[in-house]
């Protein structure tokens, strides 16, 4: 079972409809979402032990500094820590990254029971860590991207596939530049392979799977895109 998820992971990217077809009748959710949190948590643990962590903390308040009142920019100072930044950081991989599948899994429950596929929830808990895979590919380059800095790594230029990093390049001043960062090429490849992978566990039709798969990342995006554009 165990080698048989590992090639899997490969499996899901080269030939994701069979393989997608096969998880459906025998899916695990674990290889996937552990070797997600597990490779974040470490190279999280990289970034940060090997910063020039002055540097990175004046980066940071910087960032925010349209918004941080000159009292404050002491108290930051203070708070941004390397162990904060771990501590913060690995709560996020380990907690936050259940939570979110966990909150996607629950969509495509109640989505597959509009369709009339009344598939049980593990299943789709399953179904959202195996879409996650590309997000795995991402890890490498942030590797490079690590091992070639010299220590001064901003956390917007970590992945190396985002849309700023590839295409808009805006600073990190810029009230636009967090979501052009977040939004990446591996964001559309797992949005791709969802479509794949509700067609072959609901049998709906290709524009169907394309909507149900878009939606959330089009309410997701747009609600933030809206909230920039209104607010700033």
């Amino acid at each position: 079972m165990a080698f048989q998820a590992l090639f899997d992971i490969g499996n899901v990217i080269l030939e994701p409809t069979p393989t997608f077809g096969r998880l459906k009748e025998k899916t695990s959710a674990w290889l996937p979402l552990l070797a997600l949190i597990l490779l974040t948590l470490g190279i999280t643990y990289w970034w940060i032990s090997t910063a020039d962590f002055a540097w990175l903390r004046e980066h940071l308040i910087a960032a925010q500094q349209s918004t941080v009142k000159p009292e404050a920019r002491a108290a930051m100072e203070k708070v941004i820590t390397p162990n904060m930044m771990l501590w913060t950081s690995a709560a996020g991989a380990v907690l936050g990254t259940p939570a979110l599948f966990a909150l996607a899994a629950w969509y495509y429950l109640m989505a597959a029971k509009v369709m009339g596929n009344p598939i049980g929830y593990g299943k789709w808990f399953s179904f959202v860590t195996w879409v996650s895979v590309p997000r795995l590919l991402v890890i490498p380059l942030m590797a490079f991207q690590i091992a070639t800095s010299h220590g001064r790594l901003a956390p917007e230029d970590m992945d190396m596939v985002s849309l700023n990093y590839l295409l808009l390049h805006l600073p990190a001043t810029n009230p636009w530049a967090n979501l052009a960062s977040n939004l990446d090429l591996a964001t559309f490849w797992s949005a791709g392979l969802a479509a794949v992978g509700l067609k072959a566990w609901t049998g709906r039709t290709t524009g169907t799977c394309v909507l149900v798969a878009a939606l959330p990342y089009l309410i997701v995006y747009g609600l933030w895109a809206a909230k920039i554009a209104m607010f700033g």
